[in-house]
This record gives C-alpha cells, sequence and structure tokens, in this order.
C-alpha cells in the first residue's frame, strides 16, 4: 500500500486545518487551546488525507484547461525562491517563487511565501535559489501564461511503499528505470547505441517492437491494435528488482515523426490520459526516437498524483535499440 509522506518547509496552519476540515483536523494537539503541536504533526495529518482531499496535480490541470480561480491544487517541480525584503512589513516576510510548468515551458507559475511560517528555522535554505519542491496551494489567478498559487504547504513529498521503507524514512522514485527491469538484464544500458541500430530502429515496424518487448517479459498475450485501446500491450509478468507488477505499454514506432512532444500525443496529451486510465502498477511510454522533457514530466504528473500514486517508466530510442539487439532482432 502506497502512502504519503509530507516534509514541511513552509505550512500555514490555517489554510491547512481549513482543508482538512473539522473532522480529519481533529487530531494529537499539545495545546488546550486546539493548536496543533508542531507543523511537522499537521503535515503528518495533511499527507495521511491528501488523498481523499481531491487535490490533483496542476500541471494535469493546465494541459486539460481546467485550472479555475479559486481550486486547490499541488504542484512538484523546480522553482526559483527570491527574498523579498524590500516588501517587508511587519509578521510578513515575503519569499517570491517562481517556475515555468515543466510540461509547458509557456506558462509561469509564482507566488508568495511568507518566512514567517517557514517550520523551522533551517527551512530557509530550502526556500533559497533553485529547488525542488512540491507545492499545495489555491489558484488566485490565471491567464494565458501565468498561474498565480496562494501556498498552504511547501516541502517534500514522499511515497512510502511499505512498512519498513516508512521505518527508515525511504521512499521509491515513481520513476523506474529500464535496467530495473529483471527481464532486460542482459541488455547493455550502459553502454553506446551505434548509429546503426537507431537507423535501423528508425525502419522497424512498431509491431516487431511489440512483440519483442511481449517476448522479453514473457508474455504470451499480444493483442492487435484498434482505434479503442488504452495501451498497446498490457501484461502482469514484469519484474522490477524481483517484485512482480503488472505493466501497460504506450508504443510509438516510425510513424511518429520527430522527436515525441506532448502535442504528438494528442492535443492535450490524451494518450498518456488513456494510458494512466489502465489498471497497471507502472505505465512504460515507448519511442523511436527522443523523448522530450515535457513529455516526462506530464508521466511524473500523472505517476505523482496522490488520488492514485503508480510508477512510470520511458523507453526512449537508444534504450529500445538496445533492448532489440539484445533479444535478436539486430543480431545480423
Amino acid at each position: 500500500m502506497t502512502r504519503i509522506a509530507l516534509e514541511p518547509f513552509y505550512l500555514h496552519r490555517e489554510q491547512v486545518t481549513a482543508l482538512l476540515g473539522p473532522t480529519q483536523a481533529a487530531g494529537p494537539r499539545q495545546h488546550d487551546d486546539g493548536a496543533w503541536s508542531t507543523p511537522y504533526a499537521l503535515a503528518a495529518a495533511l499527507a495521511e488525507a491528501l488523498p481523499h482531499l481531491g487535490i490533483g496535480e496542476l500541471q494535469l490541470a493546465a494541459q486539460s484547461d481546467a485550472v479555475r480561480p479559486g481550486m486547490v491544487t499541488g504542484i512538484e517541480q523546480d522553482f526559483d525562491f527570491r527574498r523579498a525584503k524590500e516588501r517587508d512589513q511587519p509578521g510578513d516576510q515575503p519569499i517570491d517563487f517562481r517556475g515555468l510548468l515543466s510540461t509547458d515551458p509557456d506558462i509561469t507559475v509564482y507566488g508568495t511565501l511568507n518566512a514567517g511560517r517557514l517550520a523551522a528555522a533551517s527551512s530557509a535554505g530550502n526556500v533559497a535559489g533553485r529547488n525542488h519542491v512540491y507545492i499545495i496551494g489555491t489558484v488566485t489567478s490565471i491567464d494565458k501564461d501565468s498561474i498565480r498559487l496562494r501556498p498552504a504547504f511547501a516541502g517534500i513529498r514522499s511515497y512510502v511503499e511499505d512498512d519498513h521503507a516508512a521505518l527508515f524514512g525511504t521512499s521509491e522514485p515513481r520513476r523506474v528505470l529500464p535496467s530495473q527491469i529483471d527481464q532486460f538484464q542482459l541488455v547493455d544500458f550502459a553502454g553506446p547505441c551505434p548509429d546503426s541500430d537507431l537507423k535501423r530502429l528508425a525502419s522497424t515496424p512498431e509491431d516487431l517492437v511489440k512483440h519483442a518487448i511481449a517476448s522479453l517479459l514473457g508474455e504470451p498475450f499480444v493483442p492487435k491494435d484498434w482505434g479503442g485501446e488504452r495501451s498497446d500491450l498490457y501484461s502482469s509478468r514484469m519484474f522490477v528488482r524481483g517484485s512482480q507488477v503488472s505493466s501497460a505499454w504506450l508504443l510509438k514506432g516510425p510513424g511518429t515523426k520527430g522527436p515525441m512532444t506532448v502535442r504528438s500525443l494528442g492535443s492535450r496529451g490524451d494518450q498518456i490520459v488513456r494510458l494512466f486510465s489502465e489498471p497497471a502498477d507502472v505505465l512504460v511510454i515507448q519511442h523511436y526516437r527522443e523523448i522530450t522533457t515535457p513529455v516526462i514530466s506530464m508521466m511524473e504528473a500523472h505517476a505523482h498524483d496522490s488520488r492514485n500514486p503508480r510508477r512510470f517508466m520511458v523507453l526512449d530510442g537508444a534504450d529500445t535499440a538496445r533492448i532489440l539487439r539484445a533479444q535478436g532482432a539486430f543480431s545480423t
């Protein structure tokens, strides 16, 4: 059972308590006035409630044109932070944050934190310069190229897979690397991929790639393509570091020209949305050329969605060619 852990750098007590509601906010308190003992205790309550609060990822809402003022959303990516001392007021020590939306560099996400609400003195270094942060906030304004957030929480979001990991505070990344797949153990992912293999891949039919991957996974049931499919291949026979998992694969062959972009997956990345509607533990996207970072960020956003967190894997052209060579398709 995947659980969420939150480590706060910044926490607005009143806003987070309002998000939790009177029932969920009723937890261990230290003071008679009902105040939470520490920001960390309140963040733990927020983490426990997060899957049930309906707070989705901002990247997904932006891609589907669903961002609206007043909506509460979450976003995890890199932001630039700057302490704006010139705007200091009594009780308000602003820290501005700003970042290009990871799935759409034409949109800027920005807002302001109050340094007086940092979780601890040591948190100041985590909201200075460029840092990777998870923010939960309310959309206060939106236009064609910017989204402004009023943050309630900023910190680290982790996904804990089991009690042992929870005990030691460790978590697995949402992204699975091809080298972690047991059936790919004979594939040399560290070595260079010859240009000749990339050229051969460019003329290799998608169906051959699908059957080669299915063969390596030990999957005997390979479906024929049809227009209403959510994935090109589904298997419950993949192993990740010794653990058996289900996987759904979206395969894009030479028919998709050029690098893979979000637009090449439907006007709003609809093919990724359909892929993540599959009941699979690991969602995989494959292409015969390079896969752009907005596509990877879109996969990350879906995989991190606290309402249904999953894992994902990306196979670009070089890794696909390595797999085909190991499988024997490029043996001559």
